[in-house]
């Protein structure tokens, strides 16, 4: 089977028709039009918007049906009409003329497929699937929209400047060349321009293209919440950081995916259970910036909810370390959607509170006093403590009776839900068998489950197993000592 073969069409002062006057045609021109092409349309009748076109002169317009001779001298045409046997008297003169042809949604009268296109300046992705699955195509073009800002229209460009400026100056062969753009392109060019620093972006291009000494780069750590499991819940973000990782310093939970093939330190913690104290965890990120890494600090949830992450944060800045907080979804609010259980609901609940069933010693949690202030109550980390938390909600006033549930490995496939009522939770629980790491919800929110429960989704076995092995200091791939 022979494939299309994939081009980039410079269009600029050639004449481009377009038969039909629809909202499909209307649609086709505007990218006409951005190549700089001669756009003549030949329809009847036609959108206001092409009309508009004609009028301000972007475009010939011939207000009639198709008539064979008016691809001459055209060098593309698109047939924008549903009539196959239209299509086929169109191709049969493109065919005769040497036109390139689209035919919309109809491949036998294709000469070319038109792609689905990000376009940010002159970076340009493109999606096609051979005519085959446009809608495919259009949705994962909106994919790659969200991805792919304007920063890299202007990284394009830049790259652009800095090989004109060096090619004058290339020395040695092809695959010295090529190595040397490898070298430029192995920097986080993308971040420099995402914080208004292009011009130190482009310098350290031409620094590599010329094959000079690179400037020592200083370290810089992002600090990413991966969410409460499901790995495709981490953010555009947070996989850019970790793409442009060089080393991970991650915790218990973590997907292995995210981590897979880059330089690993574990430092998971868990309740009761502090392999590496927080303060060590601080000054490892220090002193792998000051190394010149590129760290990624990868926590679960959100790192800015009980994730300690605010204390990493002060720690780099009194350093002088750059840093940049990437949130992620915390479990408080996904691991209950995954299970059905809204934080809030305008029937049910207009307030939430977040809070963690352990804390430091000096500080703890007014239950009495919480019992009835919020709607919803969300316990992060409070399975050990659950009969003392139920037993003080209920002296607060909080009726044994309020829906509550507890949630197992939120947002994973070996998620479990246990439902409740507040007064017989602990023992739901122990008779579950339910296990860390879990979070309880309580408020009449907790009903709705019953109608709006929807995961897990119906997934192959070998993807749950996967999915569902969260990368523990056994898994990584590389380990670095965290002794000093």
């Amino acid at each position: 089977m022979a494939f299309r073969y994939p081009v980039s069409l410079e269009l600029a002062g050639r004449r481009c028709v377009v038969i039909g006057g629809g909202s499909i045609a209307e649609d086709k021109i505007g990218p006409l039009l951005d190549a700089g092409g001669l756009v003549t349309v030949v329809g009847r009748p036609v959108t206001e918007g092409i009309q508009r076109l004609a009028a301000e002169a972007h475009l010939q317009l011939v207000e009639r049906p198709y008539a064979d001779g008016d691809l001459e001298h055209a060098f593309l045409a698109i047939a924008a009409t549903d009539d196959t046997r239209l299509n086929g008297e169109i191709f049969s003169e493109a065919e005769r003329r040497g036109v390139l042809l689209n035919a919309v949604d109809d491949i036998d009268h294709c000469h070319f497929s038109v792609p689905a296109v990000v376009r940010r300046d002159d970076f340009v992705l493109a999606v096609s699937t051979g005519g085959k699955a446009p809608a495919l195509a259009k949705r994962l073009r909106m994919r790659l929209a969200d991805q792919f800002g304007p920063e890299y229209g202007t990284l394009v460009n830049l790259l652009g400047e800095a090989r004109t400026e060096a090619i004058a100056d290339r020395e040695g062969d092809f695959a010295s060349w090529a190595g040397r753009w490898q070298a430029a392109l192995d920097n986080d060019l993308v971040g420099l321009v995402r914080r208004g620093r292009a011009h130190e972006a482009k310098r350290v291009v031409l620094r590599a293209l010329r094959g000079e000494t690179p400037e020592p780069q200083p370290g810089r750590v992002w600090i990413v919440g991966a969410g409460p499991g499901d790995p495709g819940l981490l953010t555009v973000r947070g996989r850019e950081a970790l793409f442009a990782a060089d080393v991970v310093v991650y915790d218990r939970l973590v997907a292995a995916e995210l981590i897979d093939g880059t330089e690993a330190v574990y430092v998971g913690k868990r309740a009761g259970d502090h392999a590496v104290p927080q303060p060590d965890i601080n000054k490892l990120l220090v002193e792998l910036a000051r190394e010149g890494k590129r760290v990624v600090r990868l926590k679960g949830g959100d790192p800015f909810v009980f994730g300690r992450g605010s204390e990493e944060a002060e720690a780099l800045a009194a350093e002088g370390i750059e840093f940049e907080v990437v949130p992620g979804p915390s479990s408080a609010m996904a691991a209950l959607a995954y299970a059905g259980i809204p934080v809030t609901d305008r029937r049910f609940a207009s307030s939430v509170a977040v809070v963690t069933g352990h804390c430091s010693p000096d500080k703890t949690v007014d239950w009495r006093a919480l019992a009835t202030a919020v709607d919803t109550i969300v316990v992060l980390m409070g399975l050990a403590n659950i009969a003392h938390i139920v037993d003080e909600l209920i002296e607060g006033g909080r009726s044994p009776s309020t829906p509550a549930a507890v949630i197992q490995d939120g947002t994973l496939p070996t998620q479990r839900v246990v439902d409740s009522d507040l007064g017989h939770l602990g023992d739901a629980v122990a008779a579950a068998g339910i296990a860390s790491p879990a979070i309880l919800v309580i408020g009449e929110v907790v009903q709705l489950r019953e109608r709006i429960d929807w995961f897990p989704l119906d997934i192959p076995v070998e993807v749950q197993a996967a999915q569902a092995a969260p990368v523990s200091s056994a898994t990584a791939d590389t380990r670095r000592s965290t002794s000093s």
